[in-house]
């Protein structure tokens, strides 16, 4: 089954939206940083490259899941999206930690990025919960999505109150 009959449709997903919004945020951010790691003294270039590429990889996997033909296929792209997502997440936080570049962006862009995971992530939920009303799923597959998804659950739990804990503990009164 085919997410959708319009091929550029993914223009109107607030995901997609919202990832470009973080992107050009992204763009104004970079140059902020400073050319070596002040504590190591080591060129932040891969840095830099990294985040926009990440950033990147989450936008293409949105529009690359769209287009193709079942929605199983794009509930993988959008787990991808979700991948490289988590992977910028992580070197926003290493900015905000090591107070490097404008920590004003900087908020802004974390930010959007929580509102942004939640997002691909309710998608995923709305069409896995579509792709098993479908009925076009063995029950093997239907148990599997269903411990996949307590699991994924359970995991995203875990990491939020560890993150409430490490701000709690460091006195942070970030969000």
């Amino acid at each position: 089954m085919r997410p959708s009959s319009n091929p550029s449709g993914f223009k109107f997903l607030r995901t997609w939206s919202q990832a470009n919004e973080i992107l050009e945020l992204l763009e104004k951010f970079i140059p902020t940083l400073p050319a070596k790691n002040p504590a190591t003294n080591h060129p932040l270039t891969d840095l830099k490259d990294h985040m926009q590429r990440s950033m990147r990889s989450v936008i293409r996997n949105i529009e690359e899941g769209y287009a193709r033909t079942s929605t199983h296929e794009y509930i993988s792209f959008l787990g991808f999206s979700l991948g490289s997502h988590e992977e910028l997440i992580g070197d926003l936080e290493f900015c905000q930690n090591k107070k490097i570049g404008d920590q004003e962006i900087l908020a802004k862009i974390i930010r959007l990025c929580h509102g942004e995971a939640m997002m691909l992530n309710n998608q995923i939920k709305a069409l896995e919960k579509k792709r098993l009303a479908s009925g076009n799923i063995s029950e093997r597959e239907q148990a599997k999505f269903i411990v996949d998804r307590q699991r994924k659950e359970e995991f995203d739990q875990e990491k939020f109150l560890k993150e409430v804990r490490e701000k709690y503990l460091k006195g942070k009164n970030g969000w």
